[in-house]
């Protein structure tokens, strides 16, 4: 009868082993078809985002021509740029701006290429936490109406007697002078 009760306790515990390795095995399983599916998911997203190879070669009239279905491109067009000009020098990542105008990275890249060949944007190529990226840029920074409104020239007594070659002459006007320094002085400060 021992040994029966041996034998019993032996197989019982072969079984248990067995029981034991069956779920480690499908817990091993589950762990390699959720990594399975999370290389999928970035192969799949890669595959969605263009590479700088695909970039280039987008043909001129492709990006002359790009459009997005459904959007005024015009208001497209300001809404990025006064985005990217509020961010100044810092300039901004174009991923950032895809996703506050929610575009997807494709037309997003196609919209950037497009600006920065109409000569609207700068785009810099920068690595970022281990991956190439764009930070976008503005080209020209748009001048305000401020500094305008306080030219000496639209109060100027003698304005009508001003000429390049005359003896009143923006070349040695000392009105203008002083405006254009202070101006570059505030320019400075607002930069701080």
């Amino acid at each position: 009868m021992a040994k029966k009760a041996e034998k019993t306790k032996k197989t019982e515990e072969k079984k248990a082993k067995k029981e034991e390795e069956k779920k480690v095995s499908k817990a091993e399983e589950k762990k390699a078809a959720k990594a399975d599916k999370k290389k999928i998911a970035e192969a799949k997203k890669k595959q969605a985002e263009p590479t700088d190879e695909d970039l280039e070669e987008i043909d001129e009239k492709e990006i002359e021509n790009f459009e997005i279905e459904g959007l005024d491109m015009e208001k497209l067009k300001t809404s990025v740029l006064d985005h990217v000009a509020k961010r100044g020098d810092d300039g901004m990542f174009q991923s950032d701006l895809w996703k506050k105008l929610k575009l997807s990275s494709r037309d997003g890249s196609r919209l950037a290429l497009k600006l920065e060949r109409q000569h609207l944007i700068k785009r810099e190529k920068i690595l970022e936490d281990g991956r190439w990226t764009y930070k976008l840029k503005i080209a020209h920074v748009p001048v305000g109406t401020q500094s305008i409104e306080s030219a000496p020239c639209l109060i100027c007594p003698v304005e009508q007697k001003c000429t390049l070659e005359g003896e009143v002459s923006p070349r040695t006007c000392p009105l203008i002078e002083q405006w254009v320094l202070t101006e570059f002085a505030n320019s400075k400060k607002s930069k701080k």
